[in-house]
């Protein structure tokens, strides 16, 4: 084999290995610093740019180049850094024209000997190359991070160095990395066909003709800050990637802490930059082969919406338990779209998840693509809601739901005293969406409360409403229940009847009869139940604006969750609570089941400041 292809093919996997994006906080290095660098490895200085790549064995102790001309710097891009950026989807974003100066420096060990291989498994060859470049406008790492951003929520892999809003806005840097065992790799990139050929056209080779039984690791960084980009590649075939490590110590861009071998810490920025290939990746290091010790599965986490405070801190919460106990985390926010979230879940599904936690947005969607699932052998948690018409589904954990009912309607039967009082009071109903079944959960304990009181006629609802249809809210609204009781306090309560007790599911939905109550209600403030302690509805609880609100301590149902994914990741029995319950049309779904309090005015310090969930400030 020629030393050309040797070469070139060194530089191509080492592009292909940089596919990956995080962020640290490493050093600018420039022109001049670079050169310096190549000083304390012995790099020879080589004016004849084109051809000094493939020259490697010439030199003995390797060689570096600097091109600051318009000319030269043009025909670098087309020969030698186009492949690169097309591979990184920067092709659009830099040009020639946008290029100050590019530096490039390669070291290898046993490529003069390589006339004397007879089979490429023989081979015993280690390198490193290093590019920079520095750019005319300054911006570069904005966009290349901004570019990244959505990319980085497919993957869902964030380092535990940095948090979501210390890595989104740092602008003025960037950091990419990855360190793969070489074999895998090669077995990743195979069985991929645009990867497959992007080799071919950038080494000349095909993947299975060079990398045969070989082995050995491959690892790519690359620093952005400001208009400055820095790259350093290296691969070592059949040896140690001393070479490499070389380079590290010379250029100063990483500590003993990100040891490149086997050291967990380097692994924890990996993110996608280039989707064609980071499944495939995902499937090699998730296979056994030792590429990413202590991190080898992933757990997708899918949840509805933003929008509501309590998604938030408990994706929040699972994601930062399942670091900790080493898995990878894809979290994703469907934005209470349907289709948003089945597609959502899909690419959790074919970048290799292993154990999907599903809060439904709508609850009997999601059978086609929880068969996909199935067949990939993904185990299933329905979190909160419970997942209908699938046998898909295997686990479910949530509170107790008819329970929650149960204990709203316990608290006006408290509050209006209805055992002793002679009555009739007025109550109105506001609950959840049709389509989640937790909604008719809730409705029906807390009829089974409230009914009774109803048929005597010591409880009346003047708006008649009371059927389940009735009284529900599309997608658990604050805005849909501000309507819904605007109207019926304009229609029913307009000449100042009292209402007495209104009871609401949750605390979206109570805030809208809240935000109805104040714009057109003149009487005393009713009985309002609600749930979750959203803030606004504590405070509003504090105010007395709202009664009560059912606490169902989210860290603890995520953590549940979370230790049911450890426990079906290491095969082991996982923890139920209720296997007679809770059918979903097709099957009895295995269920744990938390139990809730309630915070009203009393309790609140307590229950609430006194758990750590909330400080005093953030309710003041």
């Amino acid at each position: 084999m020629k030393n050309t292809k040797i070469a070139a093919s060194l530089l191509a996997v080492a592009m292909l290995a940089g596919v990956f994006a995080g962020c640290s906080k490493t050093s600018d290095i420039t022109a001049d610093k670079f050169v310096k660098a190549c000083g304390k490895l012995g790099l020879e200085e080589y004016e004849d740019y084109l051809d000094s790549m493939p020259g490697l064995s010439d030199a003995e102790d390797g060689c570096y180049m600097v091109a600051d001309d318009e000319d030269t710097i043009e025909e670098l891009m087309e020969e030698t850094l186009k492949p690169f950026l097309i591979l990184m989807d920067l092709d659009d974003d830099i040009e020639a024209e946008d290029i100050t100066s590019i530096s490039a420096a390669v070291k290898g060990t046993g490529f003069e000997d390589m006339k004397d291989y007879t089979s490429l498994d023989e081979l015993k060859t280690n390198g490193a190359a290093a590019i920079q470049i520095t750019l005319k406008k300054t911006d570069f790492a904005e966009e290349i991070i901004d570019g990244a951003d959505d990319l980085l929520s497919i993957a869902g892999i964030r380092s535990k160095h940095f948090s979501d809003k210390e890595y989104l806005s740092s602008k003025s840097e960037g950091y990419i990395r990855l360190h793969v065992d070489l074999k895998s790799f090669a077995k990743a990139m195979s069985d991929n066909d645009t990867a497959v050929n992007e080799f071919r056209s950038i080494a000349g080779i095909d993947i299975d003709d060079f990398f045969g039984s070989s082995k050995g690791d491959i690892a790519a960084s690359i620093d952005v800050k400001g208009g400055n980009i820095f790259i350093l590649l290296g691969c070592a075939i059949n040896s140690k990637a001393s070479v490499y490590e070389d380079f590290l110590a010379a250029f100063g861009i990483l500590n003993d802490a990100m040891k490149l071998s086997d050291n967990k810490a380097f692994y924890d920025d990996l993110a996608d930059v280039f989707p064609s290939l980071y499944k495939y990746i995902l499937k090699a290091r998730q296979g056994g082969s030792g590429v990413n010790p202590g991190v080898t599965q992933m757990v997708g986490v899918s949840l509805p919406t933003k929008d509501l405070q309590r998604w938030n801190q408990e994706g929040a919460k699972m994601r930062e338990e399942l670091e900790d106990k080493g898995y990878n985390v894809d979290l994703q926010f469907a934005s209470n779209d349907v289709p948003t979230q089945i597609s959502q879940i899909e690419n959790m599904i074919n970048s290799g998840c292993k154990v999907l936690i599903v809060a439904a947005i709508e609850s009997s969607s999601l059978n086609e693509v929880l068969e996909k699932a199935h067949q990939k052998g993904i185990t299933v948690i329905a979190y909160d809601r419970l997942i209908l018409d699938t046998e898909y589904v295997d686990y479910y954990v949530s509170f107790d739901k008819y329970q929650i009912g149960v204990m709203q309607a316990e608290y006006i039967v408290k509050q209006l005293d209805l055992e002793n009082a002679n009555g009739p009071f007025n109550i109105e109903f506001t609950t959840g969406d049709i389509s989640d079944i937790n909604a008719s959960y809730f409705y029906i304990g807390a009829m089974d409360v409230l009914r009774p009181y109803i048929e005597s006629g010591k409880l009346r609802v003047p708006s008649g409403q009371m059927s389940f249809e009735d009284v529900v809210t599309d997608v658990w609204s604050t805005d849909k229940a501000k309507a819904r009781a605007k109207k019926i306090i304009a229609t029913y309560y307009s000449g100042g009847e009292q209402i007495d007790a209104w009871l609401c599911s949750n605390d979206s939905t109570a805030l809208g009869v809240e935000i109805a109550l104040e714009a057109g209600y003149a009487g005393k403030y009713p009985v309002i139940t609600g749930q979750d302690c959203d803030i606004t509805n504590v405070k509003n609880i504090i105010k007395g604006k709202q009664s009560m609100s059912v606490f169902r301590d989210t860290r603890i149902l995520a953590s549940q969750a979370v230790k049911m994914a450890d426990q079906i990741l290491k095969g082991q029995n996982v923890e139920c609570t209720d296997t007679v319950t809770y059918n979903n049309g097709k099957k009895t779904v295995p269920s744990y089941l938390c139990l809730p309090v309630f915070a009203d005015a009393d309790n609140y310090k307590e229950i609430l400041i006194g758990s750590g969930y909330y400080t005093e400030a953030q309710l003041s």
